[in-house]
């Protein structure tokens, strides 16, 4: 007897148009992947408003670049996200071309083993007495008469750098309320444990486990040896002010926003989780052996 048919899925499909090898192998994988699949939407260059698209997960080709547009397509319709890796540093999408049609027979998607991963929301608050009229009604004020002037989800890191004229910044930080210290640098970084692989780990931040619930806050060229990477809770509220200088608040390498002194940014976990299909067979020390290039070797000494 036949076995029951199973239920095709909802897919969005998504991927980096405009590099060279990715239209070429979507073409490829588009006949059978509809044969599995209903493709309810689809977008190759990373534009598309994906946030009110019903689907059961998202197909996502490229590299690392094409997971983190899509993951901001899909802003708080964070479905799950299957990354098929047509890149060369990929962390986040591990699973080969060749593979995805053979991964989709031999798996039904309701059962995909699904990784959580905290996402960072970053708002940046100003004076009501330094906006403009039209600003002030782009957002809430709240009891300090600040009002929101901008609102984006990160899935690496948030950071504030300064820029021309480059000069050290000073940048007050507070944890809960708390005050803990003003650093003196080129900035400061506050990094998922996804985005500790990214800007963190080259500013000599630690690498994190993925799916772990914590943030590194990381100092760019502090002014003094005392400050270092700090590792916390992902469910703390950590608020970050500029002192001295207009510089940029930066998410995942957008840096369309610019910070006055006196304005807050407040950074916390946001109200979704990314989520990925884990591939079993992929370990994680595997990756981290594969994309740093890692070339250690086990040794053992014969006494």
């Amino acid at each position: 007897m036949a076995g029951k048919k199973r239920e095709k899925a909802d897919v969005i499909w998504l991927g980096n148009g405009s590099r060279a090898s990715v239209p070429e192998t979507a073409a490829r994988l588009l006949p059978e992947l509809k044969r599995r699949v209903r493709i309810v939407a689809e977008d190759f260059t990373g534009q598309k408003d994906m946030s009110a698209v019903k689907a059961d997960y998202a197909v996502v080709l490229g590299g690392d670049g094409s997971v983190l547009r899509a993951i901001h397509q899909l802003g708080e319709n964070q479905i799950p996200i299957l990354a098929v890796n047509v890149g060369s540093l990929a962390f986040l999408s591990g699973l080969m071309p060749d593979d995805l049609i053979p991964f989709l027979d031999g798996n039904d998607f309701r059962a995909f083993p699904i990784q959580e991963n905290v996402l960072l929301e970053c708002s940046l608050w100003r004076r009501l007495s330094d906006v403009d009229a039209r600003t002030a009604k782009a957002g809430p004020v709240n009891e300090r008469d600040e009002v929101c002037v901008a609102r984006k989800f990160a899935v690496n890191e948030v950071a504030l750098l300064g820029g021309p004229p480059f000069e050290i910044i000073h940048v007050e930080l507070s944890v809960d309320g708390e005050s803990a210290t003003t650093y003196h640098g080129d900035g400061v970084l506050i990094s998922t444990s996804i985005g500790s692989t990214a800007h963190n780990l080259s500013s000599g931040g630690p690498i994190i486990r993925q799916g772990l619930d914590v943030v590194v806050i990381s100092p760019l060229n502090p002014h003094s040896l005392s400050y270092r990477p700090v590792v916390d809770s992902a469910d703390r509220v950590y608020e970050l002010r500029i002192l001295n200088r207009e510089i940029f608040v930066v998410t995942d390498g957008d840096s369309s926003l610019s910070m006055l002194p006196g304005d807050r940014v407040v950074v916390r976990r946001a109200p979704v989780s990314l989520r990925l299909v884990r591939l079993p067979e992929r370990g994680y020390y595997h990756a981290l052996r594969e994309k740093l290039g890692w070339s250690g070797q086990m040794e053992y000494l014969n006494r």
